[in-house]
């Protein structure tokens, strides 16, 4: 015996199956979108250290000194006020101590990371970086 489908059933599965393909589709594309903006954060990030980094060395070059807090290095004009893009924040780690290659003999601000602990696509912590 033959059994036919009525045309409801039909345009229900249609419905059904349609929906699912959509979700599965959206989903993949959350998922890429969050990639890509991961990506992005990731890159700003590594731009801003090195712009810091570049600008701590001009600082201790020119000053014969280190600042002693981002205060004091911002407001020397060495360096800009900008969140971490990691965490969204104006909170980042900084380092104090020596660095003969910077300036031999003083101590200060030697260098900054982010104070996100997450993992990032490098598998490293981004407070490592």
């Amino acid at each position: 015996m033959i059994h036919s489908e009525s045309i409801s059933e039909v345009g229900l599965k249609f419905v059904v199956t349609s929906l699912t393909l959509f979700l599965i589709l959206g989903l993949s594309s959350c998922s890429r979108w969050r990639e890509v903006n991961r990506e992005q954060a990731e890159l700003e990030l590594q731009n801003r250290l090195d712009s810091f980094r570049l600008s701590l060395r001009q600082y201790a070059a020119d000053r014969k000194d280190l600042p002693q807090s981002l205060a004091e290095f911002r407001s020397s004009g060495f360096a800009h006020t900008l969140d971490d893009p990691i965490t969204g924040k104006y909170d980042w780690q900084v380092v104090i101590g020596e660095d003969p290659q910077l300036i031999k003999g003083k101590r200060g601000i030697i260098n900054i990371h982010s104070s996100s602990s997450d993992i990032s696509s490098r598998g490293t912590p981004y407070n490592t970086w």
